[in-house]
């Protein structure tokens, strides 16, 4: 799960600096509006704070559940948002880039969802043997 999270935060990390910072290479300058401008820089923010939290995540999956869960909610999102785009929004010649996009986020995501029960079998493993023991036959009766 580890290499998942941090393979995650890269891709992260890459959007955020095409957005922030390579926008107007990347982007037909001429048709970005200044409230587009404004939105690519918000999303490039946003990306660098899931890009913390995922690498942040990678160091101990396991007590990190919660950044797992976002990420499953975050590549499930992105890959929906990038068949809507190919199917419904974007012309045949401006699609590759969501195309792209979507494969990498589908292959990452099915990483994730396969990780998963691994990380948490091995959080259930770690626990202590009194907490092992109360789990299996309840608090005591008195």
């Amino acid at each position: 799960m580890s290499a998942v999270l941090r393979v995650a935060a890269g891709f992260a990390l890459i959007w955020a600096l095409l957005l922030l910072g390579f926008k107007e290479r990347v982007l037909a300058a001429a048709d970005l509006s200044p409230l587009l401008r404004a939105l690519a820089n918000a999303l490039g923010i946003l990306y660098l704070a899931i890009t913390y939290v995922f690498w942040y995540a990678a160091g101990d999956p396991a007590a990190n559940r919660g950044a797992i869960y976002a990420a499953i909610v975050f590549l499930g999102l992105k890959t929906g948002n990038d068949l809507y785009d190919l199917l419904v929004l974007l012309p045949p010649n401006a699609a590759l880039v969501s195309l792209a996009d979507l494969v990498i986020s589908l292959a990452l995501l099915v990483a994730v969802l396969q990780a998963l029960p691994r990380t948490l079998a091995s959080q259930r493993r770690a626990a202590p043997p009194a907490a092992r023991s109360l789990r299996r036959t309840g608090p005591p009766n008195p």
